[in-house]
């Protein structure tokens, strides 16, 4: 796993920029900016420009974190150049070195067509194209924002964590489609064995295992049928009795996430009857061409944690299936009736072909009914493609919605459905050479995603709508981070003394974070910290200490693991001191505030606002740059709340001056800049 390091031992007045690295080549317009930490920076400005003189298209974009994610003016097949200098209260830094990165080719053609931007689910849509194997992702307006590149990797669903589940191709290999977790950056988390041919889908159980589809076979009859005489015509009896062809069935495998190893299995072959086929898709027809019966072809797998079960579509059983898990006993069938009578319920639901599952809030399925057999089984003229909603209760199988698509949206195969966070649906096809409908819960189309895919070179599988690429983007600052001749820490008062950090979730995705402090001398309790934050949200990560004197410096190391994401790792280091970095140092206990004063710049009067959250001795004094004693403006027993004072400096002269609040032996400060 790769780990950023974060060594906060940098230039008083330039910080290091981190992502995207210099001479980046990047698959995606959003772009994630983080640079490192700057002592006393009170903001950062980031200019992004497609020349290094930064005349051409510059923008600025102000920060008071340590990360952008930029979303409008990136393109592709581009350079650009970026750099970064920190603000002060007495003014800006200077600018950072400049890095470039360029971005590459858009893969998809794709267009969007929108009715109602109000109705609109939030977030960017991810599909993956099979025949020509890549996946992209679009934006509300069809404008493509990412791609795969180069690997070749279809994309067929999302986990928790917001990483991508799906398959790379490998041209000529036995198994040719192996199944992978990947990141948005392109990395691979984690791969399957690939000792057997995976298809259709792959998912994480919560213990953090893979679940995956691979085929398994078993001899079988030949039934009787239309295809009767073509089989016997090659020697086979044919007679519906005899076990004598191929027949290919599917089998739900459990690898081990560290070793990969199988630790459970589920066979269709000793869970279905084989008096159970299809009988009207044309399924015996191609097997007489392939000369292999494709039997289930389940394609879609879901895990319940609640239930501790498993949900599959079985696409030529035309059936839906869920499991107890571990025991592998069926609970259920629903869908199509055959001859074994195991399929107790929805017989008359009249879905076929179905692909993809969710199991929504309220209990019920959604899946998306491919509707190849729709004049059999439903008494249409015509294949139809809908999206179901299915109820199950007391042993029932009912329908609860539903939305059919326009027959020119026919999906003979691949597609899917899913219900977004307000209530619409998404229906994905590969009719109209590839295409996402949303539909809000009145069935009006509010907006379609046309990717342009045509058959037999391309095929949308599937597609979701995400909250974004970036599932993980945070920031932490570390507070009261000060330089002064050369040194940069922070300065921990002797005695029990507080250490701070702000973390800001930046990402699409809420973050669960588990903190380690260590130090040279034994300050602080090494016990993990967890944090989980919601995306826009941000915490302060408080660490308390028992601070010995000393004469040097006492090494910090703050280590920061997210769940899920170990390969976003950081380790943050800087060195604690136990006398002030200067006359007037910082430090933010959490019980006390000194807000900014205002105005600031000032001129000749400022207000000063402070807060305490118990009843203290409260000294606050004005210092010069020198470290000099200027005023001393309240020196009194104070009581917990919100309290201001002024300062009227019409009898001293223009420059930087520092507020600063002393309680016990704790210390805040503020510079403010007196004009004349």
């Amino acid at each position: 796993m790769k780990k950023l390091l974060f060594l906060l031992m940098l230039n008083h007045a330039q910080g290091a920029l981190l992502s995207p690295q210099n001479n980046a080549y990047l698959n995606q317009i959003y772009v994630l900016f983080e640079w490192e930490q700057i002592p006393e920076a009170n903001e950062y400005q980031l200019q992004i420009a497609e020349n290094s003189d930064f005349t051409i298209n510059m923008n600025q974009i102000n920060k008071s974190i340590l990360v952008h994610i930029e979303r409008d003016l990136i393109d592709w097949n581009k350079t650009y150049y970026w750099r970064l200098r920190p603000s002060y209260v007495s003014g800006p830094g200077t600018w950072s070195e400049t890095f470039s990165f360029t971005t590459g080719q858009p893969l998809s053609s794709s267009t969007s067509n929108i009715t109602d931007i109000e109705s609109l689910s939030p977030g960017i849509t991810v599909f993956g194209a099979f025949f020509n194997y890549f996946s992209a992702a679009i934006d509300k307006y069809g404008r493509e924002i990412w791609n795969s590149g180069l690997d070749d990797f279809v994309y067929y669903s999302t986990n928790t964590n917001g990483n991508l589940l799906g398959c790379h191709l490998l041209s000529g290999a036995e198994n040719n489609l192996p199944g992978s977790e990947m990141s948005f950056d392109g990395d691979t988390i984690w791969s399957e064995p690939n000792n057997e041919f995976l298809h259709h889908d792959i998912i994480q159980l919560p213990n953090g295992n893979y679940l995956g589809i691979v085929e398994t076979s078993s001899l079988g009859f030949i039934p009787i049928g239309d295809w009767t005489s073509l089989y016997q015509g090659l020697g086979f009896q044919a007679d519906g009795v005899t076990v004598e062809f191929p027949w290919i069935g599917d089998k739900l495998v459990e690898w081990d996430k560290d070793t990969k190893e199988v630790v459970w299995s589920w066979n269709t072959f000793e869970h279905f009857n084989m008096s159970d086929f299809d009988q009207f898709g044309g399924t015996w027809t191609e097997a007489y061409i392939s000369m292999h019966y494709d039997w289930t072809h389940v394609n879609a797998v879901i895990f319940d944690e609640e239930e501790s079960c498993l949900y599959i579509s079985v696409r030529h059983l035309s059936r839906i299936t869920k499991i107890d898990y571990p025991s592998g006993d069926i609970i259920w069938n629903i869908g199509h009736d055959m001859p074994s009578g195991d399929v107790e319920m929805g017989n008359e639901l009249g879905f076929s072909f179905q692909h993809s599952l969710q199991k929504l809030s309220n209990g019920n399925l959604l899946t998306f009914d491919n509707g190849n057999l729709a004049p059999e089984f439903r008494g249409t003229d015509e294949p139809v493609s809908r999206a179901i909603e299915i109820s199950i209760e007391n042993s029932e199988a009912s329908l609860a919605w539903s939305h059919e698509l326009t027959p020119d949206l026919f999906g003979f195969a691949s597609g899917n459905a899913q219900k977004l966070e307000n209530g619409n649906v998404l229906l994905t096809t590969v009719g109209g050479g590839g295409r996402s409908v949303e539909v809000n819960t009145n069935g009006d189309i509010v907006w379609e995603g046309l990717y342009n895919l045509s058959l037999p070179d391309g095929a949308v599988y599937r597609a979701n709508r995400l909250p974004g690429i970036y599932p993980l983007a945070y920031s932490v600052m570390v507070e009261g981070l000060n330089e002064y001749n050369g040194d940069i820490g922070v300065y921990l008062p002797v005695g029990n003394s507080n250490l701070n950090y702000q973390i800001h979730n930046e990402g699409s995705h809420p973050i669960s974070l588990a903190c380690v402090l260590t130090d040279d001398l034994g300050w602080f309790s090494p016990q993990p910290v967890y944090l989980n934050i919601n995306p826009g949200a941000n915490q302060t990560l408080t660490f308390q200490g028992n601070i010995t004197s000393i004469e040097g410096t006492n090494l910090m190391t703050l280590e920061i693991t997210p769940q899920n994401h170990e390969n976003k790792s950081r380790t943050i280091s800087f060195d604690g001191f136990t006398t002030p970095l200067t006359m007037i140092d910082n430090i933010h206990p959490a019980t006390y505030q000194l807000t900014k004063p205002y105005p600031n710049p000032f001129n000749p009067s400022t207000r000063i606002e402070f807060q305490i959250e118990e009843n203290y001795y409260v000294t606050i004094q004005v210092y010069g740059v020198k470290g000099q004693l200027i005023e001393t403006l309240l020196e009194k027993k104070m009581f917990e709340g919100k309290h201001s004072i002024n300062w009227d400096a019409k009898n001293n002269a223009a420059g930087v001056y520092f507020i600063v609040m002393k309680i016990a032996d704790t210390i805040k400060n503020q510079k403010v800049i007196l004009l004349k």
